[in-house]
């Protein structure tokens, strides 16, 4: 297998993960943080992959707002 066939399904992991993200939080379910960070951290390496820097640095800072976002849930369900 090719490695931009690896980093285009890495990219594809990402989309869904981030997508499956959206539905978990429109459902309120805390879960939602950890598959958006996951999906951008996938979304960081295919950027990185692609060379593009402004969404190299989009991604880095939704993995750092979806731990801030993590973090509230769990103390406001508390």
């Amino acid at each position: 297998m090719e490695i931009n066939v690896v980093f285009d399904l890495i990219g594809w992991l990402g989309t869904v993960c981030i997508l499956f993200g959206y539905y978990l939080n429109a459902k309120k379910l805390d879960m939602s943080w950890i598959i958006w960070f996951l999906g951008n951290l996938f979304m960081l390496v295919y950027s990185i992959s692609i060379s593009a820097s402004p969404q190299v640095l989009l991604a880095i800072v939704l993995m750092g707002l979806n731990v801030y976002g993590y973090i509230n849930w769990r103390k406001l369900n508390k």
